[in-house]
């Protein structure tokens, strides 16, 4: 598992940098971040959000094995994922 989380971060990190998506990063990024296309619908972003959230949330990692020393990873990623989604809900104008 601890593997799988490195090599994802490592092709994401290739792709997309090491962006913050703290209103700086272009809508492209924050759809890359949710690994989304931009032409989905409203309650597409929210379920891609979701299951994003659901695959690199820090503390269901770490029950699931994943070493303490990893969880830092993981709460960056999924602080990442949620500046996309406010990025793109606000640019959308979703509630």
């Amino acid at each position: 598992m601890e593997a799988s989380l490195r090599a994802r971060q490592r092709t994401r990190g290739a792709s997309a940098g090491s962006h913050r998506h703290d209103g700086t990063g272009s809508l492209a990024e924050c759809y890359a971040e949710l690994e989304v296309d931009a032409k989905i619908t409203d309650q597409e972003v929210t379920k891609a959000y979701r299951r994003q959230m659901s695959r690199h949330h820090p503390d269901k990692l770490v029950a699931n094995g994943l070493p303490e020393s990893m969880a830092q990873m993981a709460k960056e990623k999924t602080q990442r994922i949620q500046e996309a989604y406010e990025t793109i809900r606000a640019a959308r104008g979703m509630r």
